[in-house]
């Protein structure tokens, strides 16, 4: 028999001692085929026999049943009360096979006359198992009446007389076979609907999955067009600076040129002057020579000898480079600005969600899954800082609920730039830099406070109240108060940004984010 259960029994077998589950019972430290688990316990260095660890497994009690349903509708195919005739039908109650004749017989007698007989041909081992008669536990061959809850036992009226008189939870079986029925009714609804449940959770992941796809092709999409442009700009940038040097630049080398040229044919002419006058002198002085020094001096006195001559003025391009320049980095600081905005109305595959970062202040209690956040020292309201995990997402309001509180508690919240790791939450909120702080009566910057009335509701919280923060996509950021907008408390927030909340209170725990318009 063990070897036949084997062949049946499912390879996925819970890894739990003494396992009773639909009739299951382990016989010792069984394990799983699957999770590697030792079936059978070692006995010092020797490794146990597939003996042992085939009777260490526990015994499927339904499946035995069917196995031996099985057997018998295979085993012998004559009659079992004329031992030459042919069976062509079985009793569903007592499992016997029976030939025409005999079944006429086993249907009239007073005993058996109400038994399901059906043809061997149409009859399965599970219909067979199932229609099984229930026996007493102590006494196999009388049907069982009542189940002894105590015992978790089948017992007949004999045995509910004299073994279980004392048992004070003894049950009718019928009743407990229609709880047990109703229960397994129950358990499969319960499982069905788990099971249409998943299902359904595959098939959003599943479209989810697909949607992320898209979603990163988009992203892709926009970003390579948006560094074409960029690339374009740049190239135009680089082609129209370099023609606005040069274009200052060319006026300027020509006339340069021409003074050059100017005054290199003024060089030749008081270089050929000077050779005349040089070969005069070495000439003895005749009458001839005075009227020559004469002419010669009045030629040479006629020539322009003089070094100077204005180019015209050079501009200098800086400042229009400058100018130019800037206008170019404000077009890129756009264009960039633009595409963090389109990335930005991207829905994420995973909807945002507030969860506290693990570095958080000194006085800081972080709880279930660093979604509630519990001040640890009651006595000290300082070092109470923590800061959401996630960046947050543009136009999704981040809101914490007040679990507790006392009379002179209060709640300050706001952003900050700075990634949570990489922070020091030691000190207060107002010693930090980079971060926007919405008090009941300003907005603390940076250390520069001014006074407001954004967070004026903040001062009539109270247990169950809700407060958050928000960002908008024109970088704005939102106080809300039981899911009403107070207003902007600060513009230009820093981005990316994180949600800060200073829990001057006894506990907080954070809400699930909502998409805002």
């Amino acid at each position: 028999m063990t070897s036949t259960l084997q062949r049946f029994y499912p390879v996925v077998i819970s890894c739990v001692d003494n396992v009773s589950f639909l009739g299951l019972k382990s016989k010792s430290d069984a394990g799983c085929p699957l999770c590697t688990c030792p079936i059978v316990e070692h006995q010092g260095n020797s490794s146990p026999s597939a003996a042992d660890v085939s009777s260490a497994l526990p015994t499927d009690s339904v499946m035995e049943a069917i196995v031996e349903s099985a057997g018998m509708l295979v085993k012998g195919d004559m009659c079992t009360v004329c031992d030459d005739v042919t069976a062509e039908y079985i009793c569903m109650q007592c499992g016997e096979k029976m030939c025409p004749s005999c079944m006429k017989i086993h249907k009239k007698m007073i005993a058996t006359r109400s038994h399901d007989v059906e043809s061997v041909s149409t009859v399965t081992p599970e219909r067979l198992a199932a229609s099984r008669p229930t026996l007493c536990a102590d006494h196999g061959d009388k049907q069982a009446e009542f189940f002894c809850a105590d015992h978790r036992l089948v017992i007949c009226v004999t045995c509910f007389s004299n073994k279980h008189n004392e048992c004070p939870n003894i049950k009718h079986l019928d009743n407990e076979m229609k709880s047990a029925e109703k229960s397994l009714d129950l358990l499969t609804e319960k499982l069905a609907e788990g099971e249409d449940n998943l299902k359904q959770a595959i098939v959003n992941l599943n479209a989810r999955i697909k949607q992320a796809d898209v979603t990163e092709l988009e992203n892709m999409e926009l970003v390579d067009k948006t560094c074409d442009r960029l690339h374009k700009m740049l190239d135009e940038c680089r082609k129209q600076l370099k023609k606005l040097i040069s274009d200052s630049l060319s006026n300027f080398k020509k006339s340069l040129c021409d003074v050059k040229i100017e005054l290199e044919k003024r060089l030749e002419k008081v270089t050929s002057h000077k050779h005349l006058v040089t070969r005069a002198t070495t000439v003895r002085p005749r009458p001839a020579l005075i009227h020559a020094a004469k002419t010669l001096t009045d030629r040479v006195n006629s020539l322009d000898l003089s070094d100077e001559l204005e180019a015209e003025p050079w501009v200098n391009p800086s400042p229009e480079i400058t100018k130019y320049c800037d206008d170019v980095g404000k077009q890129i600081t756009a264009e960039l600005q633009n595409m963090e905005l389109e990335l930005a109305k991207f829905e994420t595959t995973q909807a945002p969600v507030l969860v506290f970062h693990e570095n958080c202040g000194s006085n800081v209690l972080l709880m279930n899954g660093q979604k509630t956040a519990r001040r640890a020292d009651e006595s000290h309201t300082d070092n109470t800082t923590v800061v959401s995990r996630d960046a947050m997402a543009a136009n999704v309001l981040y809101e914490v609920r007040i679990d507790e509180m006392g009379d002179d508690d209060c709640v300050n919240l706001g952003v900050t730039g700075i990634p949570p790791a990489q922070l020091n939450l030691k000190t207060s909120t107002l010693d930090l830099t980079d971060f926007i702080t919405i008090w009941s009566d300003g907005v603390d910057r940076n250390d520069d406070f001014v006074d407001s009335y954004i967070g004026k509701a903040l001062d009539s919280i109270t247990v169950g109240s809700r407060v958050g923060v928000l960002v908008d996509s024109s970088k704005d950021l939102h106080l809300y108060v039981d899911g009403h907008d107070q207003g902007v408390a600060a513009k230009d927030v820093p981005w990316p940004c994180f949600a800060v909340f200073d829990i001057d209170i006894s506990q907080m725990t954070a809400l699930k984010t909502s998409k805002k318009t």
